[in-house]
């Protein structure tokens, strides 16, 4: 259920689930589906192993597998290319935990990363994508950038960061969005509504809208 503002009308933005989700998504972390492969003592087979163990989740409950499919590919580009002031994030990432807490990502045990690529007028076709991304300094590894626009599909949006894509002034580009910033506040994203998917409900996608967010 998405609920997008509370009582007092404050934007909240949040996706509720059923008790049972964080159960699953408990085990499935527990199992290290999200970032086994990217462990600094792994095994020589790590993907054979992850991929057995994915198997065997997906006769369980398939939409749990969403988040850490997405989390697990986005692992080794977060160690190479994380901003300084998000060196915190480094440990959770490669953590066992699932973490539901909306914190800010280096106060959590565990990391969820989502993507938010596709747009209405291109679909598949991401070269279409209006969304725009401004550099609030110097262009530099790890600035800081306000971007604008929308996603039509934006993949488990409870995550704590999304990669996304934008275009920047010298083309289409890729941005890391945390859900709060690090000083606990919600970042500028604004859920519209939840998709209905057909053979998928399990796992929450949502469209959304980026108001001047911070990536």
């Amino acid at each position: 259920m998405l609920l997008r503002y509370d009582a007092r009308g404050v934007r909240l933005d949040e996706v509720r689930f059923h008790p049972a989700w964080h159960l699953l998504m408990q085990g499935v972390c527990a199992s290290r589906l999200q970032n086994l492969s990217w462990q600094p003592d792994v095994l020589d087979r790590a993907m054979v192993a992850r991929a057995a163990r994915f198997i065997l989740h997906a006769q369980v409950e398939a939409g749990t597998l969403c988040p850490v499919t997405m989390t697990h590919a986005a692992v080794p580009l977060l160690q190479r290319w994380l901003p300084d002031d998000f060196a915190g994030w480094r440990e959770p990432l490669l953590s066992d935990r699932y973490d539901n807490h909306a914190l800010p990502g280096e106060q959590k045990r565990g990391l969820l990363i989502g993507m938010g690529m596709t747009e209405k007028q291109g679909g598949s076709d991401v070269t279409a994508n209006t969304t725009r991304a401004e550099p609030l300094a110097a262009r530099a590894p790890g600035s800081l950038w306000r971007i604008t626009g929308h996603k039509w599909f934006f993949s488990v949006p409870q995550s704590d960061a999304h990669l996304i894509l934008a275009q920047s002034g010298k083309g289409l580009s890729c941005f890391l969005l945390p859900r709060l910033l690090p000083d606990g506040t919600r970042n500028a994203i604004r859920l519209e509504r939840l998709k209905e998917k057909l053979g998928n409900r399990a796992n929450a996608s949502s469209e959304a809208e980026f108001q001047d967010a911070t990536g």
